[in-house]
């Protein structure tokens, strides 16, 4: 039997936080999967190992999963120069050429992953050890790594980093589980997030079941 999705990801912050994503069926108003419906790979080479050989990658596990979804950041992908629609259209060719034709989709967040969890909610204070969401953007607008009429910070991982350093938090890729699971992204405008969420309601609506 077929399990639904594959995820291929660059690293281990990007699998847990899928891992608190595909938890949201709510939220992305998709049918319940369990943990046993999906895998989440992380490539040995991160970013550029995943532009590079997603489709090598993947090639075996094409009758193995009946989806295949591939997550990398734009920022350090060593494609830095394309869009993040480029990167994601070269990488879906290409599995699409090794066998995943209308089975497989590409999420390049840009610049990178920590560019989610910029939303307005108190988890993102309570995962990161501030007492309230106010002091938390006072802090990172006045590190120099938010403009101030930005709607989010120009370089998300590092005002992120920044907001555990000050707290003396250990960076731990738990964390991002943790917002990925509580945080609501119900304002959420960046593009990457809203394919996501496009994605996994149209392969996961609950009107399909492929058992």
């Amino acid at each position: 039997m077929m399990k639904e999705l594959i995820v291929l990801v660059a690293d281990k912050n990007m699998q847990f936080a899928m891992e608190g994503l595909l938890t949201r069926h709510q939220a992305f108003q998709m049918r319940r999967l369990t943990r046993r419906d999906f895998d989440i790979y992380v490539h040995p080479l991160r970013d550029p190992g995943v532009f590079k050989e997603a489709a090598a990658f993947l090639r075996p596990y094409q009758r193995q999963y009946q989806y295949a979804l591939v997550l990398l950041d734009r920022e350090g992908s060593g494609q830095e120069k394309k869009t993040a629609s480029e990167i994601a259209d070269e990488i879906k060719t290409n599995l699409e050429r090794n066998g995943w034709r209308k089975r497989a989709e590409v999420i390049v967040p840009d610049p990178e992953l920590e560019i989610w969890a910029w939303a307005n909610s108190p988890h993102l204070a309570t995962h990161t050890g501030w007492a309230e969401l106010r002091s938390l953007m006072n802090f990172v607008k006045n590190s120099g790594t938010w403009e101030a009429d930005a709607s989010k910070p120009e370089r998300p991982k590092e005002a992120f980093e920044a907001l555990l350093r000050e707290k003396k938090i250990q960076r731990s890729s738990s964390i991002y589980r943790k917002i990925a699971t509580d945080v609501s992204f119900r304002d959420c405008t960046d593009p990457a997030f809203l394919k996501i969420k496009t994605v996994l309601r149209e392969w996961f609506h609950p009107g399909n079941n492929y058992e």
